[in-house]
């Protein structure tokens, strides 16, 4: 997890912006709570990526997942 994301103030925030496909994907891959959102909020063309999960929030530069609470 900490590969992809940082911690900020007890959430996850992706590390890679909005449009690093590659490090969203492999970080969906490796995510045992993923779970895709409406396919009209999908963002990346690859079902299984952070950008299309229904746990990600939007940030002005990122996101926040909001499924994985930090420790």
């Amino acid at each position: 997890m900490q590969q992809w994301f940082t911690q900020i103030d007890g959430l996850w925030q992706f590390k890679f912006g909005i449009e690093d496909y590659l490090p969203a994907r492999a970080a969906a891959d490796n995510c045992e709570v993923f779970l895709s959102d409406d396919e009209d909020e999908h963002t990346d063309n690859v079902a299984r990526s952070c950008y299309n999960c229904m746990y990600r929030r939007w940030q002005p530069t990122s996101f926040q997942c909001y499924k994985r609470r930090a420790e």
